[in-house]
């Protein structure tokens, strides 16, 4: 058993809030033993790294930063539209930290809310390399896609790294992406549950409570931790209001609370007041598009477009002849 409780995550220069509120939550919910949390960025500036030691500075918890930059990544036939490099950070880790046991891996998009003493030293058999929980939106499309036996969210990982080292599972991965570029979907995860189909034991999902913009975040039971799965993350000005009110007392200060409300309160007063309404209509066998520009319903502005579409020209006559026969 090991000194310290040792975490991972992965953080760029986009995510650097949300690397402040994870190590806030940490410091706050984790109290009770020593972790070390080890960061892999890319472009985190030295100033930055100052700023949270400062954050970590007389606690239990001491930060590692490991340049990135350093490991060469090659995307060859991948779609990187949606990915950055963090993705793939994960798959590194068990020739990254050659000297542990075992580490936590936990997504920078998280908050931790219980302390992990006690789930960092959950028993893995001599089948099991990792532990992990299902990924609640999409193991019902990617079992049959992928043939596996589960589908698991690779946003907390608590990695066996023996094991892991002797089944060559970074090298593993990152050949089954580059062997399969039009089947990874989700890069990372997809290689991660083929890879380690049936080696990856199945946990609670309190440790890994995943939700969207579309939910209502409610604690009935308190998870350890809680993963904002969705594009539109509850630190951005277009999520909703209560979807991020629990994310917004984990921010560094109230100053930075308070932006992040009064964006989002200024952006669902906008959809109320300020929306415009699209729509398309038949002239002459002329399609004409029109845009209007409503405030409180009322409309103050309309546009005309013309577009010749044949297929759209045809739906449209349909649509009118049918309307008169009416």
């Amino acid at each position: 058993m090991t000194d310290s409780i040792h975490i991972c995550t992965a953080a760029d220069k986009n995510y650097k809030l949300p690397l402040c509120c994870l190590i806030n939550s940490l410091l706050r919910n984790c109290n009770a033993h020593k972790y070390t949390l080890h960061i892999l960025f890319d472009g985190l500036s030295k100033r930055f790294q100052n700023r949270l030691h400062t954050m970590c500075y007389d606690s239990n918890i001491c930060l590692n930063f490991i340049d990135m930059q350093t490991y060469d990544f090659d995307f060859h036939g991948l779609d990187m539209q949606h990915w950055t490099k963090t993705i793939f950070y994960r798959i590194m880790i068990p020739d990254i930290f050659k000297n542990l046991d075992r580490i936590l891996y936990i997504d920078c998009d998280t908050l931790v809310l219980q302390d992990l003493f006690s789930f960092f030293y959950t028993p893995l058999d001599s089948k099991t390399n990792m532990a992990m929980v299902v990924d609640r939106f999409s193991y019902r499309s990617r079992i049959p896609v992928l043939n596996t036996k589960n589908y698991f969210n690779s946003g907390m990982i608590l990695f066996d790294i023996p094991k892991c080292r002797n089944d060559n599972f970074s090298m593993k991965c990152i050949q089954w992406i580059h062997n399969n570029p039009k089947l990874a979907k989700f890069p990372d995860q997809d290689a991660i549950n083929v890879v380690c189909d049936g080696k990856i034991l199945r946990v609670s999902n309190l440790y890994n409570k995943q939700f969207a913009t579309t939910d209502t975040i409610k604690i009935d039971t308190k998870p350890f931790i809680i993963h904002f799965l969705s594009a539109i993350k509850p630190w951005m000005w277009k999520a909703p209001v209560k979807y991020s009110q629990l994310y917004r007392s984990y921010t560094p200060n109230k100053i930075q609370s308070i932006i992040i409300l009064a964006k989002q309160l200024v952006q669902k007063t906008r959809h109320l007041c300020f929306h415009t309404k699209y729509g398309t209509f038949l002239e002459k066998t002329t399609v004409k598009e029109y845009k209007k520009y409503y405030i409180f319903n009322v409309c103050i502005h309309t546009k005309h477009f013309k577009h010749r579409h044949n297929d759209l020209i045809q739906m449209l006559q349909q649509n009118k002849s049918k309307q008169n026969a009416n």
